[in-house]
């Protein structure tokens, strides 16, 4: 293969590559900040119903944690939690959400 040949092809996949990331971009859900009774929550959107919370400082485990993440979530995401687990080990709540029939991002 030549040297011209090469760098063609070089330019190629660099371009090829940029493209996906584009795409993976725009497919990738983006976590965003939630300051709730002065303590700060991490809200993520994993899919159009399901959502993940974490408390970016130290708060105790219980129900005001659970329901501070809850209310996050609630605020994030514009709906209602219906279902939601509690992952103790990494603080972390992920639940489902109603929107009233109607989805954000569909």
């Amino acid at each position: 293969m030549g040297r011209p040949h090469l760098i063609m092809l070089i330019v190629g996949l660099s371009g090829s590559l940029t493209a996906c990331n584009a795409v993976r971009g725009d497919l990738e859900p983006s976590a965003q900040t939630v300051q709730l009774s002065g303590t700060d929550y991490s809200v993520e959107e994993l899919t159009a119903s399901t959502w993940t919370a974490l408390a970016l400082r130290s708060v105790p485990d219980g129900p005001q944690r659970t329901a501070g993440l809850v209310k996050a979530i609630e605020k994030a995401s514009g709906c209602k939690v219906t279902d939601s687990s509690y992952g103790a080990r990494n603080g972390a709540l992920t639940a489902q959400v109603d929107c009233g029939g109607k989805l954000k991002n569909q």
